[in-house]
């Protein structure tokens, strides 16, 4: 009955102070993201209100992969409080070891990375895609729309003639691969379809190859190209899906079976879907790293000294981290090595800096 009280206790004051900083590090970067999207429609004769529309469908995303962070520094503040308020010595009084206290916080941030994986980033990627489409329809005054789903790429192209909607099932490299296009008048009267085996999307004008023309009360003509003018080029296309953060977890499972529609290799995508299993132990990880280095504080110095420590320590995690995931990017190195070797030898040290405090 006493851990449970105890238990209890302790995840209330941890989950506060975790509360505190997500809404810390939530108005810090909606203040600066404010200021870097007035700068991008500043030109753009738009409202101010679509600068707040679009850092806030931006703001998920980014908390996510700052959320490691945030977990170290809820962490460390939660341990110099109890520190402070001589709660440590209260808790061992009545039986608490210090492997106790870490293993109800790093429970509690374990189970909190499973909601994140399970709920939040599914619903940070959905808002990041409406992002991406957002800036994109901005910059070129709504003139055009795309989409992705499991039947390809879906494009709304509009020029001062016709309205064009098109379809291709893969994007490799330069090229779009098994096109469809639909072609309207302004009226939304049916001019022709054409159907290609690939299309050369380098620049506006698009070079189709292997051409079948359907045209109303016209026989079917073939030609081996066409040249066909879009609002539409490789980087402006790629943009759009050029993060896998702006991709679901349901999606990625599909894309891993044909990768070339969102022009990432199989390996790129087992490499994120890696990342975000990874995240629940990281996370955790991030949490114990902090709690060794609070544990070890002596009162008797600056617990800023140890703060900065566990900042640095952090980063120096994170960009260890992601060597190994560039180099499972760019090298011939497996995405299980190059996501859980990291996680494992991160493992490996906390858990001596564990043993230590346990031993106080």
């Amino acid at each position: 009955m006493f851990f449970k009280i105890y238990h209890r206790y302790i995840i209330k004051k941890y989950l506060l102070t975790f509360l505190q900083f997500l809404i810390v590090f939530s108005s810090l970067i909606f203040i600066l993201n404010v200021f870097e999207e007035i700068n991008f429609i500043k030109d753009k004769n738009l409202n101010f209100h679509y600068s707040i529309i679009l850092t806030l469908l931006n703001l998920p995303s980014m908390l996510y992969e700052l959320s490691p962070f945030i977990f170290l520094l809820s962490s460390q503040f939660f341990f110099i409080k109890i520190l402070e308020n001589d709660e440590l010595d209260a808790f061992k009084k009545f039986g608490l070891s210090n492997t106790k206290i870490l293993s109800t916080v790093s429970i509690t941030t374990f189970f909190i990375g499973i909601l994140v994986v399970s709920l939040f980033y599914n619903f940070s990627a959905e808002l990041k895609y409406i992002y991406y489409d957002l800036k994109n329809k901005i910059s070129e005054e709504n003139r055009y729309l795309a989409a992705i789903t499991e039947n390809g790429i879906w494009l709304r192209d509009e020029n001062k003639i016709n309205i064009n909607f098109v379809n291709a099932k893969k994007l490799n490299e330069n090229y779009i691969e098994d096109i469809s296009i639909t072609v309207f008048n302004k009226n939304f009267e049916l001019l022709k379809n054409i159907e290609a085996e690939k299309a050369d999307i380098s620049n506006f004008t698009w070079k189709i190859y292997n051409v079948k023309i359907f045209e109303s009360n016209q026989p079917k003509k073939e030609e081996d190209y066409i040249l066909f003018k879009t609002n539409f080029d490789y980087n402006r296309l790629n943009s759009l899906f050029s993060n896998l953060f702006s991709v679901s977890i349901w999606n990625l499972f599909s894309f891993q079976n044909d990768p070339n529609l969102i022009n990432f290799s199989s390996k790129q995508i087992t490499l994120h879907l890696n990342q975000i299993y990874s995240y629940p132990i990281f996370i955790c990880l991030m949490t114990l790293v902090s709690a060794v280095l609070m544990l070890n504080l002596d009162r008797n110095k600056n617990k800023f000294f140890y703060i900065f420590l566990g900042v640095f320590l952090s980063v120096c995690i994170y960009f260890f981290r992601y060597m190994f995931t560039f180099l499972g990017d760019t090298k011939d190195l497996s995405p299980l090595i190059s996501i859980w070797l990291p996680i494992l030898f991160i493992t490996i040290i906390t858990f001596f800096g564990l043993v230590k405090i346990n031993e106080k």
